[in-house]
């Protein structure tokens, strides 16, 4: 049975990869969420002059990034009944709006509070990049390519973690962290016209060729999202978004530059350089991942499969990383960025396991516990720290603290994510 968007009954919902409207869909999805990513991973880098001029200590410097996290979790349930109900073109539109607002406020900051708001709302105006992605998606494109879209989007994520680390560092003399959000406030206005002009409307319902509807009304009622909290898939695959993709998104978002600078004691200029390149590791894995997933599923190897086996890997790289330390120690993070970009894939087998029509609140509800995980770990690692310094102990050790409980976290989840499926078995939800 085929579907067609009832404003324009000749358009496919299923589009087909190589299409130009694809193309186009794509684009201006993975633009806008490159911007988000970029906002994201900037402060790794900004770190030292937020230091240096407004006289932040480690654990405010986690706060300020985490409050781009707070931004995040307090929109993504909200999000979830936008996107369901208006679609993801004017959903992320309109919120882009706050991350504009968020850049400028920013960009004129005297003080720890104003940095703080700003850094909030652009965590808001930003938070529907990757989930209107993920709706819009599962909306138009076949559900056996949706974890090769997914990630594709995280090709262009790393991009902008790519772009805000090395490239960054060397225009913060020239432009300063003032100047950097200026461009940033211009970038995410040619993001928004992207996505006017790029991407279709998204109408209330779906007629098949025959005239008969088949998606209901998306009301803005939170009791739709029992469905979503009382699926036994969704709590299974709930510890990899918090403790093992929520840690990663801190780790690379800010602390990986001063772990490398405060306990393998490297300069400012080689941590950047270790950065863009762990970045670059990352984008690489990211599109192997989206021309290498296709073909295994034709072997019988199942996302799911490759995600357990890939999870696995990473929290014994992340060991080594973290305390096999020598002149070579960037090796084992460019690996672990290859075991790493499995992450992203949970959240694409988590929208298969429900109906179209729940796309987005299901998208937006697991990426919550992604924002939550990033804010725990990222403020968390900056005040372990301060408490170990007090305490009187060395900066390494304090790392050493703080990422072994990280990492001790991320086995635990591991291991229930392992488990669960015999204590609570699981079946996709068939469309409603």
């Amino acid at each position: 049975m085929s579907f067609h968007w009832r404003s324009s009954p000749n358009t496919p919902i299923d589009l087909p990869l190589g299409s130009k409207a694809a193309a186009r869909i794509f684009i201006s999805f993975a633009c806008a969420y490159f911007i988000s990513y970029a906002f994201r991973s900037i402060n790794a880098v900004i770190a030292p002059d937020l230091i240096g001029e407004l006289h932040i200590s480690n654990s405010e410097l986690g706060l300020l990034s985490a409050a781009y996290f707070i931004g995040f979790a307090i929109t993504q349930l909200p999000i979830g009944l936008c996107l369901d109900r208006f679609g993801p073109r004017r959903t992320e539109m309109v919120l882009m709006l706050l991350a504009i607002i968020g850049a400028l406020i920013f960009a004129w900051a005297d003080d720890f509070l104003t940095l703080l708001i700003g850094r909030v709302l652009i965590g808001m105006g930003v938070s529907a990049c990757l989930m209107a992605a993920f709706s819009g998606f599962r909306s138009w494109f076949p559900l056996e390519r949706q974890a090769q879209l997914a990630s594709g989007m995280l090709v262009f994520g790393a991009s902008g973690a790519l772009m805000t680390s090395w490239p960054v560092h060397v225009l913060l003399p020239y432009m300063g962290w003032r100047g950097i959000f200026l461009v940033m406030a211009i970038l995410c206005c040619l993001a928004i016209i992207g996505l006017y002009f790029g991407l279709p409307l998204k109408t209330k319902s779906l007629i098949d060729a025959n005239g008969l509807n088949h998606d209901r009304e998306v009301t803005l009622s939170w009791i739709s999202y029992k469905p979503i909290l009382t699926n036994a898939f969704f709590w299974r695959i709930f510890p990899l978004g918090i403790f093992c993709y929520g840690g990663l998104i801190a780790i690379q978002t800010l602390w990986l530059g001063p772990w490398l600078t405060g306990v393998m004691e490297y300069s400012s200029e080689s941590a950047s350089q270790i950065l863009f390149f762990f970045n670059a590791v990352l984008l690489i894995a990211y599109a192997l991942n989206a021309v290498f997933l296709p073909k295994l599923a034709k072997h019988g190897i199942t996302t799911l499969r490759y995600l357990v086996w890939m999870v696995g890997a990473s929290l014994i790289l992340q060991a080594c990383a973290f305390y096999l330390r020598s002149s070579w120690v960037y090796v084992w993070w460019y690996l672990l960025a290859v075991s790493c970009a499995s992450y992203v894939l949970a959240q694409s087998l988590i929208v298969s396991y429900f109906p179209k029509s729940f796309s987005g609140r299901v998208s937006t509800t697991y990426n919550l516990t992604l924002f939550i995980g990033a804010f725990i770990v990222q403020w968390g690692i900056g005040y372990l720290i301060d408490i170990g310094i007090e305490a009187g102990w060395s900066r390494a050790s304090a790392f050493d603290l703080a990422l072994g409980l990280y990492l001790a976290l991320q086995v635990i989840g591991y291991i229930w994510f392992l488990i669960s499926p015999k204590f609570f078995p699981s079946t996709p939800i068939a469309e409603i």
